[in-house]
């Protein structure tokens, strides 16, 4: 995976800051970055759970050979070993956030070059990034002071067969030193958007997101950049354009459509309709409003948009678009709850965690690629391999078996809708 994907992965790690003496130095730089990211790919969910069985079976030499060291047997001894996670957490505080973060960038570039993103955009055009916030980790106490918590803001590509794969991620500084005041998730996003702009100029941009940005400042941004939006209504949030919206539907019956699409329990039936000219301050948008009912629920979805709406691209901009919003959210839940360590106070160090957590986000691509464009698809007929059966097939794999230097390379990937 990582030679078809990735074949510059290695060397992107080496190239990353490094203040070492190298000439005493038992480890490359790429060693000590993929000890920390066979900690999350393996799902440990502590450092401590991958540092007990290190350096047993053929787990050093196929980590050597992953991270293309060679070992220097008449300097280090015969015995292979891999570094110890307070090594790799030290150097990791010592290399600036900036470059870790560009990574994941030049990895989702890579995956676009490759074209394998391509049927994931909205319309054949756009392409669809989720924004939303959660709790990083949950601090820990040093020298006697108070934790703080630790929160994110993240930026996901939406990817086919509902996969997402994360682009960048803004750090939300609960304390700010400078002024003095607590940060919050509309500052961490005008950040954040800079930095997106800056890194892709020119790419169709349409932005995923709940109802916390369905307000004004958000709106002058995506205008000042013309981006495209579909942001979640809410009418405790937004209750003038809400009623707004309400009214002016039932003036406008023509704008309805009737329509179904397969849900996880059954056929879903669906009734969309919208409406145009909402007034949001200064801005006019469209509002679009999705009712379901389905075998076990009934659902009410409502979005505002400033695309153009009419009967040929409303199901898209529901289904495609606005309920793919819910992707980040099973992300944050897979991360959280799927041994990823996702709240898990991995260091107290500042830089420390915030490159632990993008190395946490470089694992999670490599394991989709590896498990929603590959392994499921092999193993399509096995109903009863989950993700942890893998994870654990795969843990026991890189202990007894040794890697082929010389192994084919991975024919094709292709993500399936059913994994």
């Amino acid at each position: 995976m990582r030679r078809h994907c990735f074949p510059e992965l290695n060397d992107w790690f080496q190239n990353l800051p490094d203040p070492r003496r190298q000439d005493m130095c038992v480890y490359t730089a790429s060693h000590l970055w993929w000890q920390i990211l066979m900690t999350f790919l393996l799902r440990g969910g502590s450092r401590n759970a991958f540092d007990v069985a290190r350096n047993t079976g053929e787990l050093p030499e196929n980590l050597l050979r992953l991270c293309g060291q060679s070992w220097d047997a008449e300097r280090l001894g015969e015995r292979r070993t891999i570094t110890c996670s307070e090594n790799a957490r030290h150097h990791a505080s010592r290399v600036p956030t900036e470059a870790v973060a560009q990574i994941p960038l030049k990895m989702v570039r890579r995956l676009m070059k490759m074209r394998l993103l391509d049927d994931a955009r909205l319309f054949d055009s756009w392409w669809m990034i989720l924004i939303d916030g959660t709790l990083q980790d949950r601090g820990r106490k040093v020298r006697g002071r108070e934790a703080r918590y630790r929160y994110v803001l993240e930026a996901k590509l939406v990817g086919p067969a509902g996969t997402v794969f994360h682009l960048m991620t803004e750090f939300v500084d609960v304390h700010d030193p400078v002024r003095d005041k607590e940060d919050c998730e509309l500052n961490a996003f005008r950040r954040l958007a800079v930095r997106l702009k800056k890194e892709f100029p020119r790419l169709s941009i349409c932005l995923l997101m709940d109802g916390l940005y369905a307000v004004e400042p958000v709106f002058n941004i995506c205008r000042h950049y013309e981006w495209k939006f579909i942001a979640t209504l809410k009418e405790g949030r937004q209750p003038e354009a809400w009623g707004e919206a309400v009214q002016t539907l039932m003036l406008e019956p023509a704008h309805t459509l009737v329509s179904r699409r397969q849900g996880e329990a059954g056929w879903i039936e669906q009734t969309l309709r919208w409406t145009e000219q909402v007034a949001f301050g200064e801005h006019s948008f469209q509002v679009l409003f999705a009712g379901e009912i389905g075998p076990k629920a009934a659902t009410l979805w409502c979005w505002v948009t400033n695309f153009t709406l009419h009967r040929d691209r409303v199901y898209a901009l529901a289904n495609q678009g606005g309920r793919a919003r819910e992707g980040i959210e099973n992300e944050f839940n897979v991360e959280k709850n799927g041994g990823f360590g996702l709240e898990h106070a991995f260091c107290a160090n500042t830089t420390a965690s915030h490159n632990y957590h993008i190395v946490m986000q470089i694992a999670r691509t490599l394991w989709l690629l590896l498990a929603k464009g590959c392994l499921h698809r092999l193993m399509r007929a096995c109903r009863k391999v989950t993700d942890v059966v893998l994870v654990d097939l795969l843990r026991t794999s890189l202990r007894v078996i040794r890697l082929s230097t010389d192994a084919p390379a991975l024919g094709q990937i292709r993500f399936l809708s059913s994994a």
